[in-house]
């Protein structure tokens, strides 16, 4: 079984990341989906929680989860920075991983 570090993209109480309901079942979602994200999401705490609803929503590649995609490269550059790191440096390990930078307005 993985071991999840706690969310750099959502901190608080548990609650759906898109609509903000509380008190049901929530998932645990990796910010950046494709063949061994999942795994690096864990490891950096690229995860969020949702309710089963706006869980599957997210995965028709909606709208809110390019904005969850775009929160966790800020969350991680963000933290990158806490830890010292230039900003360039640290998008630079971004994108080491990801080969892509997540934009949302």
């Amino acid at each position: 079984m993985k071991k999840y570090i706690p969310s750099i993209v959502q901190t608080g109480e548990a609650q759906c990341y898109v609509c903000h309901r509380k008190g049901c079942e929530l998932q645990i979602h990796h910010c950046i989906a494709g063949r061994g994200n999942r795994a690096i999401c864990t490891e950096w705490g690229l995860t969020v929680w949702i309710c089963p609803k706006c869980h599957e929503q997210l995965h028709d590649h909606s709208v809110q989860y390019r904005r969850i995609q775009a929160d966790a490269q800020r969350a991680f550059i963000k933290a990158k920075r806490k830890e010292g790191y230039p900003e360039d440096v640290a998008k630079d390990l971004w994108y080491s991983r990801f080969l892509k930078f997540y934009d949302y307005e």
